[in-house]
C-alpha cells in the first residue's frame, strides 16, 4: 500500500441454491472504474483514502446485467473499509453494506 491509500476489502455473496449464480458474474466497480474480478468471494483493493462509490451488478451469460446496488464508502488513511454485497435471490437489486472502516494500528 502507498502513502495516501486505504483498501476496501469486498464480499461478494450470492443466494446458495439459486441456479442463476452458476452461469453469472459479478462486476465491481469503484468510482466508475471497472475492477479485475472473476469469481465470488473477497477481494481487496488498493484505493486513496477518501471518499468512494462502490457498484456491484451480476451479468448473466446472456449479457443481461441484474442485482444491481451501489453505496458509498469511506476509507481512512491507511485503513481498510469492509463492504459486503449480497446478490438478489430473485433478480431483484442487490444489496451493499458497509460494515465497518477498521483504522490503522
Amino acid at each position: 500500500m502507498s502513502i495516501g491509500q486505504g483498501t476496501l476489502r469486498v464480499t461478494l455473496a450470492h443466494p446458495h441454491l439459486t441456479r442463476v449464480y452458476r452461469t453469472s458474474t459479478p462486476r465491481l466497480s469503484i468510482d466508475g472504474v471497472d475492477q479485475l474480478v472473476r469469481s465470488w468471494g473477497i477481494h481487496t483493493v488498493a484505493v486513496a483514502a477518501g471518499p468512494h462509490r462502490v457498484e456491484v451488478r451480476v451479468v448473466h451469460r446472456n449479457g443481461e446485467p441484474f442485482g444491481q446496488a451501489e453505496a458509498s464508502a469511506v476509507v481512512e488513511l491507511g485503513g481498510q473499509t469492509v463492504v459486503e454485497y449480497r446478490a438478489p435471490r430473485f433478480r431483484r437489486h442487490g444489496r451493499i453494506m458497509i460494515v465497518r472502516p477498521v483504522s490503522p494500528p
